[in-house]
């Protein structure tokens, strides 16, 4: 089902121009900003891109720790990343809100880390632009005798100290539960290539092209969206670690995705572009097929930049309220207990 919103369209369209806007070197180090900076952690990550200043290289610093300490040390690691006033969210009803303030923040992740006390990730690739960072991460854990590996979009928008003030976390919890849960519906399964790879080769998206992109996702345009990405290969949740490389198996993915969900409302979040790669944040709420209300949903799109043409196309977002309604996400979250 498409529908089309675009009342909103002037408000999005400032908020893109102005998430867009890329400092320059001059006013980069004007502000203290280093592109080769924070180098006592760069031998911890795949990559650090953009302009980091030392807030953010702080911030840093303080995730990758946090990735790596033991219990009981890890809690107080976690709550000293986040501002006093901070908000945590990830996808739920419309109706609960976000987690917020210090209390609230430890209080979640010491529930968290009682269910995976093993928890730990590793730093992959960092994009910083201002006070905005996409930190992508390997993560693992033990749930129940069985090892899971997933990967995640950290997307935070820090204070000039380094601390958190509003976090989102993007990542696919039906890859913890797959495992606990052998009929936990998997959507994207059977989706696969079926012919030759794109040939076409097109330019990176330009900041005057996303209130069009927003739309798209809004009017469940597969064609649209996968059409500006030709020959870019697509990795997403549900394909195993794989790659769709044809414009048949990305449109196939596409609509399988839209096939989940209806009333689909998402606003541009933070867009980060550093050498290599555009990160594009689409919030919003969704209706799943499974649910009886909205959720709220976002997407993290990144797409890879080689001289100036799109070289591949990854989407990070959790398929689990697309599958599962709350009833049965309490449930699965029971088997860890």
């Amino acid at each position: 089902m498409r529908v089309i919103r675009v009342a909103a369209a002037g408000l999005a369209a400032g908020a893109v121009l102005a998430l867009c806007t890329i400092a320059s070197p001059a006013q980069a180090t004007g502000r203290g900003w280093d592109r080769t900076g924070c180098t006592e952690a760069r031998p911890e990550v795949a990559s650090i891109s953009g302009w980091v200043s030392p807030g953010a290289c702080a911030f840093i610093k303080r995730q990758i720790k946090f990735g790596k300490v033991s219990t009981p040390d890890r809690v107080n690691a976690y709550v000293d990343m986040w501002s006093k006033d901070a908000t945590l969210w990830e996808p739920a009803n419309v109706g609960k809100d976000p987690v917020q303030g210090l209390d609230e923040i430890r209080t979640a992740i010491s529930g968290s880390l009682s269910l995976v006390p093993d928890f730990r990730f590793r730093g992959t690739r960092i994009a910083v632009n201002g006070p905005a960072v996409m930190f992508e991460a390997h993560n693992q854990a033990t749930l129940k005798g069985h090892e899971v590996a997933y990967d995640a979009v950290y997307r935070v928008l820090l204070t000039d100290d380094g601390k958190v003030i509003q976090g989102r976390r993007y990542y696919d919890r039906h890859s913890w539960f797959k495992p606990l849960d052998p009929t936990l519906p998997d959507p994207f399964a059977n989706i696969a290539d079926d012919g030759t790879p794109d040939q076409g080769r097109a330019p990176v998206l330009g900041p005057d092209e996303l209130i069009e992109r927003m739309e798209a996702w809004n009017s469940e345009d597969a064609e649209a969206l996968a059409g500006r990405l030709t020959g870019a290969p697509l990795s997403a949740p549900g394909l195993d670690g794989g790659t769709l490389a044809t414009m048949q198996g990305k449109l196939a993915y596409l609509k399988m995705f839209f096939d989940q969900v209806s009333d689909v409302r998402l606003q541009p979040g933070q867009a980060v572009r550093v050498n290599g790669a555009t990160y594009l944040e689409w919030h919003g709420t969704v209706l799943p097929k499974v649910q009886n209300e909205r959720v709220s949903f976002g997407i993290i799109e990144r797409i890879g930049d080689t001289g100036g043409i799109s070289s591949d196309w990854a989407l990070t977002f959790d398929q689990l309220p697309l599958v599962a309604d709350e009833d049965e996400i309490i449930k699965l979250y029971g088997k860890l207990r």
